[in-house]
């Protein structure tokens, strides 16, 4: 703050600063009143024997009302808005009262700073509106340009333009680094798909795309008694075991036939269960215990559930219901995922929440046009942590799957 910033208000800061913090003397200025005084505009505080107190002061006054604050004051006069006060800055009031809550203001020359609950102006990494910003510890600004900053706490960040900490896919100095949306710490170490691309990051957190040999599949359920092969590559197959509609728990009749297609053609095979249990955590409860112990596929393979119908109109307590049955199919010794098309989800699904306990455990569909048995990547419906796209149902014959990440290699390798 006592850089650029600060700077536009020289002229301001050597009127008000000097004299700052020299304590218990007083100077007699012509007045025969007492207490608050209104003068050219500010107010001034007049002692009982008409003096005002010298220097720089933060003491207890009474109010123009019954009670009394708080007031910073400077040769008696009551400084408001931006203000320096033993050794840090504050903000307070056109009252001259301290401003005691988490806010985004604008000083007496014009910029805008942080406000923490206890009225000192912030830096580093802040929460405001829902979102992260990070503060210069220097001018106390919000960031103005892409960098990458320490906080307050050790950790580093990367900043936009706009100041706010960024997550997903990041572009910095000829390099890709991918931001992790719940922590918003740089991923090192590790794979991950974004946008339907499987990178590595390395210690460093840089990214190279990994090459990835892809693989493809139908989903079947009752409509589709026989397993087909469609690309004339399928290599696995997913088929509903049942599912619960609102409590009421049912079998699908095909899903053992199916197993034993797909064992036949040496395909992998997974399962995917209808979820349509909305918010209710009991529901699923009992919807998970029925049918985890019916699986007829190898421990590690695929169990979904499919999301596309029932939500309430709580999307937290919709993200609690499906982290939920996805760990619960966890910890049976399956790989979770979570299948629905990307509309249905970004409007009942906090899936950030879902990715960062689940990565890359996104079934989404989102179909291309035409009948191709190929996918078109044109049509990809864009999504952080997708590791299966539906791309097609064939003009409503049969939905056509491509692996993304290897997903569907789970419980076979």
């Amino acid at each position: 703050m006592k850089n650029k910033s600060f700077k536009k208000a020289k002229n301001w800061a050597l009127a008000t600063i000097a004299g700052a913090f020299l304590v218990g003397s007083s100077v007699t200025i012509a007045s025969a009143n007492t207490g608050w005084q209104k003068q050219n505009g500010a107010y001034m505080y007049y002692e009982n024997n008409g003096k005002v107190q010298k220097g720089r002061q933060y003491r207890q006054l009474p109010k123009a009302n019954p009670g009394t604050s708080w007031y910073l004051t400077q040769d008696g006069k009551m400084l408001t808005s931006i203000q320096q006060w033993q050794g840090s800055y504050w903000f307070f009031n056109q009252d001259g009262t301290l401003h005691t809550k988490r806010d985004y203001v604008q000083s007496q020359w014009g910029d805008w700073y942080m406000i923490g609950d206890n009225g000192q102006v912030l830096s580093g990494v802040q929460q405001w509106m829902g979102s992260y910003y990070y503060f210069d510890p220097v001018t106390y600004l919000k960031a103005s340009k892409q960098e990458y900053v320490k906080s307050q706490w050790g950790d580093w960040y990367m900043v936009g333009k706009d100041g706010r900490l960024m997550t997903g896919l990041v572009d910095w100095q000829g390099s890709k680094y991918y931001f992790d949306p719940s922590t918003y710490l740089k991923v090192t170490n590790t794979d991950i798909a974004v946008d339907g691309v499987t990178y590595h990051a390395d210690a460093n957190g840089i990214l190279t795309p990994v090459k990835q040999t892809v693989s493809y599949g139908g989903d079947y359920s009752k409509y589709q008694p026989s397993l087909y092969n469609n690309t004339g590559n399928d290599s696995f197959a997913v088929s509903q075991i049942g599912g619960s509609v609102n409590g009421y728990i049912y079998d699908q009749a095909t899903y053992g036939s199916h197993a034993t297609q797909a064992k036949a053609r040496g395909w992998r095979f997974h399962t995917y269960i209808w979820d349509q249990t909305g918010a209710n955590q009991y529901q699923t409860q009992q919807m998970l215990n029925y049918f985890l112990t019916k699986i007829q596929a190898p421990y590690g393979s695929i169990v979904a559930l499919d999301y596309e119908a029932g939500a309430s109109g709580d999307i937290e307590a919709n993200t609690d219901n499906i982290l939920l049955g996805m760990r619960m199919i966890k910890q049976a010794g399956f790989t979770p995922m979570l299948y629905s098309y990307k509309p249905y989800l970004l409007a009942h699904v906090d899936v950030d929440r879902v990715t960062a306990e689940f990565p890359n455990s996104i079934w989404v569909a989102g179909y291309q046009n035409g009948l191709s048995v190929q996918p078109d990547y044109n049509a990809f419906p864009s999504m952080n942590g997708v590791a299966i796209w539906q791309y097609s149902d064939y003009g409503g014959q049969q939905d056509l799957n491509v692996d993304l990440t290897g997903i569907t290699w789970n419980g076979y390798r």
